[in-house]
């Protein structure tokens, strides 16, 4: 009783103190979600051995990534509301438990189907953690939410590229039927939360998520308008990336290079790209010009993307590694802006970004499979790269739309 009651105490101290950088709260924030996305993109790593052991068409292996973003998608902006009205700490406990339990096992499965309905359940672990995640950030960042927000995604990004190479290393060392053993770390960092996680920062009150969502009626025009432009970016870029983690792994190894090199290609792509989160958190804490951030990302990235499918070798791959660098950058500023935009729900906010957009792209990516059979991978991206092109002149109204919200409004 005396030590919940100090518990709660200490935390109510580090919520109010809003100007303060909190490591611990940051940095658990941050290994939760590396441990967390290491299930979820494990698959990735096993893709080429599913096609084999099934049969599987670029549809079918395209149904594996579009499952899985459906599953976190779809539910993320539900659990985002809840956060912000409950707190963080059990939506935070639930992503690396219910992945690892889930997600670990996907070797071992015999059916297909069976597959995509673990995938599901498993990427709802996901769905409720990346909100109250991304949201720490808001709440603990200080006067460096920017900053904090790319340590928190930077360690979602690294775990994705761990979590392939990790299952690769496991499946050609030990055999596929130990792959189920990276599932202890997920509980481990369970019973960490448990102990760590942050206790009050939900806003409580009788409050429902259908009143919630009928704030989005007074939102003003001009608001509603920077929103879509920013889920509109996240929306092109989820496409390209669901394409690219899906199939690159078959389009390597086409090209004879090995699972492993494949995963650690994965793991470089994840890596710089994650890293690549804490220039723009940086940039974005320094210059609050989001726009500018975005803008240049995805003008670096568009060609690299492009030439990677034109080129052989190692050339293509040190082009496929770079365009990562810049197209993963754009996520936590985007996150950042939306935050900016809705202040008083900030899970909301990041979910819109880690669910609407993303959960978008996955039903496009439905029909985009099905192209992918007749005009194959290279093509698509090519195709798929007019929508970061569209979102780069789209940008050049922001500023404009921006100057138009200085006036009071009411938030979300």
């Amino acid at each position: 009783m005396k030590t919940g009651s100090i518990n709660n105490k200490l935390d109510n101290i580090i919520v109010e103190d809003k100007d303060k950088f909190n490591k611990l709260q940051i940095g658990l924030s941050a290994g939760s979600h590396f441990i967390t996305d290491i299930y979820q993109s494990a698959y990735i790593g096993l893709i080429p051995f599913l096609t084999l052991k099934f049969g599987l068409s670029l549809f079918q292996v395209s149904l594996l990534g579009v499952t899985s973003v459906l599953a976190n998608s779809l539910f993320s902006p539900v659990f985002g509301m809840l956060s912000d009205k409950h707190g963080l700490k059990y939506f935070m406990i639930a992503g690396p438990l219910i992945t690892s339990i889930f997600l670990s096992i996907l070797g071992i499965i015999p059916n297909y189907y069976l597959i995509l309905i673990l995938l599901f359940l498993g990427n709802l672990g996901v769905a409720a953690f990346h909100p109250a995640s991304a949201a720490i950030a808001g709440h603990y960042g200080g006067k460096r939410k920017g900053i904090g927000s790319s340590l928190i995604n930077f360690g979602g990004n690294f775990g994705n590229a761990v979590g392939s190479l990790l299952i690769i290393l496991i499946f050609e060392k030990a055999g596929i039927e130990f792959t189920p053993l990276i599932m202890v770390p997920g509980i481990i960092m369970a019973l960490v939360l448990i102990k760590y996680a942050p206790r009050n920062t939900g806003t409580g009150g009788s409050g429902n998520i259908f009143k919630q969502l009928g704030k989005i009626k007074r939102i003003k025009k001009a608001k509603l308008f920077l929103l879509f432009n920013i889920l509109f970016i996240i929306y092109s870029l989820y496409i390209i990336w669901i394409t690219l983690v899906n199939y690159m792994p078959l389009y390597f190894t086409e090209r004879n290079i090995s699972l492993i090199n494949i995963g650690n290609i994965l793991l470089i792509f994840g890596a710089l790209g994650g890293a690549s989160g804490f220039l723009s958190g940086f940039l974005y804490d320094r210059f609050k010009k989001g726009y500018i951030i975005l803008q240049t990302s995805l003008v670096l990235s568009i060609p690299l993307f492009f030439f990677s499918f034109r080129t052989e070798g190692l050339l293509s791959i040190i082009l496929f590694i770079l365009a990562g660098f810049f197209l993963i950058s754009v996520q936590p500023v985007c996150i950042r802006m939306t935050q900016d935009l809705f202040p008083g729900s900030m899970s909301l906010a990041s979910s819109m970004i880690l669910g609407f957009s993303p959960g978008l792209a996955a039903i496009t990516m439905i029909f985009l499979g099905k192209a992918a059979d007749i005009i194959g991978i290279s093509a698509l991206v090519n195709f798929e790269l007019l929508g970061p092109a569209l979102s780069f002149l789209l940008l050049f109204t922001y500023p404009v739309m921006e100057r138009k919200l200085r006036l009071t409004e009411v938030d979300l």
